[in-house]
């Protein structure tokens, strides 16, 4: 179906991939694998006529209609999944950060009219089955704006199915996904493989395949394509050793400077909703200072929520009863005065970071400012502990690079590093280790488990109990309200 002859890509003016060749057959459920920043993204791109090959060349061996040029076939029988949602209906509106928090500005665009201006026709039984499988039949009255990162990722899936194409692009397609949501879609594609004329492709990280799945595709930093057949569908996690510098251990050891409290976190019978759907209900929780806990829930209980909360962006914080390092927290407070004490990633935070001219240095080095304007002048041991940061995740190559010209993988690691390089006593993070290899996700959960002491606190989201931290000393289970 698919013949790749010597590829080459560049994305603004930087070699991706080198000469890649290999060849797909029609049916074969294939993923591409490999390290952060070696080109999985970049090659899918390329598939889908996004980015052009400088060198080589890509054929699509399909049989065309009478009158169907390859590029009409290209643009109905490929679609594409990605991190983040390009879809006209969502965009035509400029979005912002915390927007998903605002009850008063849903924009009226609800998941059935988002699905509707895509083609979904409720009169179809096909459509309402496929709406169904997926599990997206109770949310479609819901705001759009309003849906969980994984059940966003859900959607986007369903819409690229609505016109039932014959290849399917899926970029990670398990980010943000519950361990209920990755089995559910893990059934629909071997169910799609066996009932459909369709060939799927996937890229990223996992921990469970479809049994369709049968192909790896490796790229390697060395610019080489290894294709294996038969892979394991399944991937084991097993530990390994990693060194961290004794001066990034020592600045994680200084937190004097923090003003002095005995309650991290108090919340008491804590309630958020909106006029299509309540979030949370009654939720009380009660963290000490240098405890760390782990947040559990499927998509859509609340957890992101839960932390707009405590980090300022959720405005219904004010009408809850929140204590915040021993102080109720109120309308006087001013809120770069909370987030000063506080380190931060989720993934709506990642999806907002737009400027083009922001290096992955600026990022990491946003750390240290109360705001993101707040551009004040940086110690030398400051500029010490960026610089080790990047060394220690290996990521010197991509410290001048712009950030919007990194994988999302390269960008997870640097907001990480933005999250933490200011030593905050209180780290909220929100699955942080979306879209890292193994390797990186590894060097990520050493640091944290290395690094955090008894002055600080600890609020984890993850949806893999193998990327717990073991220094975790509290588990909290999110349920979504009856």
């Amino acid at each position: 179906m698919i013949h790749i002859h010597q590829l080459s890509l560049y994305r603004y003016d930087r070699e991706v991939l080198s000469e890649i060749s290999c060849s797909i057959e029609r049916g074969q459920h294939s993923i591409i694998t490999g390290a952060n920043g070696v080109g999985k993204t970049s090659l899918l791109d390329a598939l889908l006529g996004k980015l052009p090959a400088r060198r080589g060349r890509i054929e699509f061996l399909v049989q065309l209609k009478l009158g169907e040029s390859i590029f009409d076939w290209k643009r109905k029988q490929i679609k594409a999944v990605s991190f983040t949602d390009t879809h006209r209906e969502f965009l035509q509106k400029e979005r912002y950060y915390q927007q998903r928090f605002h009850a008063f500005d849903a924009d009226g665009l609800t998941v059935e009219a988002y699905l509707k201006s895509i083609g979904y026709d409720a009169r179809s039984e096909a459509h309402q089955q496929l709406v169904e499988d997926t599990g997206l039949s109770s949310l479609l009255p819901v705001s759009r704006v309003k849906l969980s990162s994984g059940q966003t990722r859900i959607l986007l899936i369903t819409a690229a199915l609505l016109s039932r194409p014959q290849l399917l692009l899926l970029d990670n397609p398990y980010v943000g996904l519950d361990e209920s949501n990755r089995q559910l879609l893990n059934r629909l594609l071997d169910n799609l493989a066996q009932k459909e004329d369709i060939t799927l492709i996937l890229a990223g990280f996992y921990t469970q395949l479809p049994d369709c799945v049968k192909t790896e595709i490796r790229l390697t930093k060395s610019s080489t394509a290894i294709v294996r057949p038969n892979i394991e569908t399944t991937v084991p996690f097993s530990p390994s050793s990693t060194v961290i510098d004794q001066r990034i251990v020592d600045h994680f050891a200084r937190t004097s400077h923090w003003p002095s409290f005995k309650v991290c976190l108090s919340l008491d019978q804590v309630s958020i909703g909106y006029p299509d759907k309540q979030i949370l209900q009654d939720l009380s929780l009660h963290i000490i200072k240098g405890e760390k806990w782990a947040v559990h829930g499927p998509n859509g209980a609340g957890k992101s929520s839960l932390i707009g909360l405590i980090s300022a962006d959720h405005p219904q914080a004010y009408q809850n009863q929140i204590i915040l390092f021993d102080e109720l927290r109120g309308a006087v407070q001013n809120i770069w005065d909370i987030k000063e004490k506080i380190g931060f990633l989720s993934s709506e935070l990642h999806a907002y970071f737009h400027d083009p001219e922001w290096t992955c240095y600026d990022i990491v080095r946003q750390g240290y400012y109360v705001t993101i304007y707040n551009r004040l002048s940086l110690s030398l041991q400051q500029e010490e502990i960026i610089g080790l940061m990047f060394e220690y995740f290996e990521q010197v190559d991509i410290r001048d690079r712009r950030f919007n010209q990194c994988s999302t993988g390269e960008q997870r690691i640097v907001l990480l590093m933005r999250a933490i390089i200011k030593n905050p006593p209180l780290l909220l993070l929100d699955e942080p280790f979306q879209c890292l290899d193994l390797e990186l996700a590894t060097k990520a959960k050493r640091l944290i488990e290395r690094v955090l002491t008894s002055e600080h606190s600890l609020i984890f989201i993850s949806h893999y109990l193998h990327e717990i931290p073991r220094t975790i000393s509290h588990q909290y289970d999110l349920l979504p309200p009856p």
